[in-house]
């Protein structure tokens, strides 16, 4: 199958980038743009501080860890693709990959393992679908609160989809559940001092994020929480979390900060940048600032830029997207021609790269195929690739898309739908303008 792109008149024969012309982009990708320097717009240049951090342990911790890791991912996929859910597997899988890379927990990481190894011998999982009674969250499987706080966001949306509530109260949420314990939570998690403590807080402080701002901006969602959570309160105090503590004026970005030395340093990242600003009602300040951050750290790798492994993927390619949409209002023509060029390339990669010939998206880069194909949607969708109204960047016509979207529509119907990651996709590639 084949889907051909057309790009019109915002890209046209040219698109300026940052006072480089590159001129006749081909769909098929079967030569070289040419390109040639602009006379017209002088280069824009901002210095952007882009510290990276380096950890004293990761490289230890995945010498130790990551070929065994590897091997046990490719028994879960395996599962997947027998037809199986291992959603148990696939949560411990996930807690036992950030231990590795975040902590210098050895004992940890190597109880989660055997912990995976004992999973897989039960390909049946069905009891990782299931609410707690005790507490009230999803995500059984994991051993952290705040994973299982994160695990419980996606079930609780759909719930909200289908006009449901819970069978069991949600006493998960109560180590937040006051603006007091909320902004002590997420101060506790904003500054990390590795070396002190062998934890490096940045994957906690995402999820966090991404998990508080969906339970409490979604209206709907919220009111699932129990009888006399001060909604209105915690919603406040996060977003002055957010744009008060959290946010950097300098970047416009968000990240974790790290005590290095006595010295405080920031890091723009991607990830918890797009958590901070894709659930919330109203815009923070320092878009512009964003915008040129976001330009600047196009070639890093992510969380701290675009890439991985060396090429981009539909999970990074909608964070980036997102982004460009909610700085769209606020940024320079030069930055709209810069945004223009990059969301051109970022589609015609995904259509090239990450659909495979027969319309399965690639989930080599993911935990799950699930995974793959939420992702895979969520950016077609938020470029507007199957809806014209989400077109914010360019018009953009498109031939085919709807054979793109039947093919991938039909793959989603044979998955488990009781993951919410394949219902939530289901639902982007329905949807209608």
């Amino acid at each position: 199958m084949r889907v051909r792109l057309l790009l019109l008149v915002a890209i046209g024969a040219m698109a300026l980038v940052g006072g480089i012309v590159i001129s006749t982009l081909q769909p098929e990708w079967s030569r070289k743009p040419t390109v040639t320097a602009s006379p017209q717009t002088p280069i824009h240049y901002r210095y952007i501080p882009n510290y990276i951090p380096v950890s004293p342990y990761k490289r230890d911790m995945n010498g130790r860890f990551r070929v065994e890791l590897q091997a046990l991912r490719d028994q879960v996929m395996a599962l997947h693709r027998d037809g199986h859910e291992p959603l148990c597997s696939t949560q411990i899988m996930g807690e036992a990959r950030d231990m590795m890379n975040y902590t210098n927990n050895i004992e940890g990481v190597r109880a989660r393992l055997d912990d995976l190894r004992a999973s897989l011998a039960d390909p049946d999982q069905d009891h990782a679908f299931k609410q707690s009674p005790e507490d009230g969250s999803w995500g059984g499987c994991y051993k952290s609160w705040y994973l299982r706080l994160d695990a419980s966001v996606d079930p609780l949306k759909e719930l909200v989809e289908a006009g449901k509530t819970p069978e069991y109260p949600l006493h998960f949420f109560e180590p937040v559940n006051t603006p007091e314990k909320m902004r002590n939570y997420l101060e506790g998690l904003l500054v990390s001092d590795v070396k002190a403590t062998g934890i490096d807080n940045r994957k906690e402080l995402n999820y966090a994020i991404t998990s508080l701002a969906q339970l409490l901006f979604k209206p709907k969602v919220a009111a699932l929480l129990p009888t006399g959570t001060p909604v209105v309160e915690l919603a406040a105090t996060l977003n002055d979390f957010l744009d008060k503590t959290a946010q950097n004026p300098e970047t416009g970005f968000w990240g974790a900060w790290y005590m290095i030395d006595g010295e405080l340093k920031k890091t723009n990242d991607l990830s918890i940048t797009f958590h901070a600003i894709s659930y919330r009602p109203n815009d923070p300040p320092h878009m512009r600032e964003l915008a040129d951050t976001l330009f600047a750290i196009r070639t890093s790798r992510y969380p701290y830029g675009w890439r991985d492994q060396g090429k981009q993927n539909n999970h990074h390619a909608y964070d980036v997207t997102r982004l460009l949409r909610r700085a769209w209002p606020y940024m320079t023509a030069e930055q709209k021609s810069r945004a223009t060029a990059e969301l051109t390339i970022m589609v015609a990669r995904s259509l090239n790269v990450s659909i495979r010939p027969d319309g399965h998206f690639d989930d080599e880069p993911y935990a799950s195929p699930a995974e793959a194909y939420y992702f895979g949607v969520s950016f077609l969708d938020e470029v507007g690739f199957f809806r014209a109204s989400r077109r914010f960047w360019t018009p953009l016509e498109v031939s085919d898309s709807e054979s793109l979207r039947s093919v991938i529509r039909q793959h989603l119907l044979k998955m488990d739908q009781r993951n919410a990651m394949v219902t939530a996709a289901l639902r982007k590639l329905n949807a209608e303008d």
